[in-house]
């Protein structure tokens, strides 16, 4: 019973620690990210890529102004929301790796997967659609901007 009593006071406590705000500092780091991002990257945001059995997933681009070149992209596709990272507190996430992916000479594709946030669906970890990796994949080779070479990222469920 005690360490019953331990699990729930910790579980308690970190609660308590996620209802708190965001750290101020990094949130204004956030919004100093985004801004350079802004000065060398077109940003297209909640875009709908749909997929063959016709749903749709929301879909963000980040990549280099400079349309007389295409790009090779970084791809991650994720059932967390890429825009935030406490949803619930206003939180934003960091924008460091769209930055470094356009700062190097790449576009940088981000997908919630389907079900999430604003994508179309129902979730099934592991499950059908097993096609919507591919479908992005394709997606992604056909926009002028792209090269055809995409490169994918992420851990856990992201990779």
């Amino acid at each position: 019973m005690r360490r019953l009593t331990l699990t729930f006071f910790l579980a308690a406590g970190i609660l308590a620690q996620q209802r708190t705000a965001p750290d101020p500092q990094v949130v204004t780091a956030r919004h100093a990210t985004e801004k350079k991002l802004e000065a060398i990257a077109v940003i297209e945001r909640k875009l709908m890529v749909p997929m063959r059995d016709g749903k749709r997933m929301a879909t963000d681009v980040y990549r280099p102004k400079d349309a007389s070149r295409k790009y090779g992209t970084i791809f991650v596709r994720t059932p967390y929301n890429f825009n935030f990272w406490d949803v619930r507190l206003g939180a934003p996430r960091d924008m460091t790796n769209a930055f470094e992916a356009v700062h190097r000479g790449y576009a940088y594709v981000e997908m919630n997967e389907r079900g999430h946030f604003f994508s179309e669906g129902n979730y099934d970890i592991l499950g059908p659609p097993l096609s919507d990796g591919t479908d992005a994949i394709s997606w992604i080779a056909a926009q002028p901007w792209s090269n055809g070479k995409v490169g994918t990222i992420g851990c856990s469920s992201t990779a």
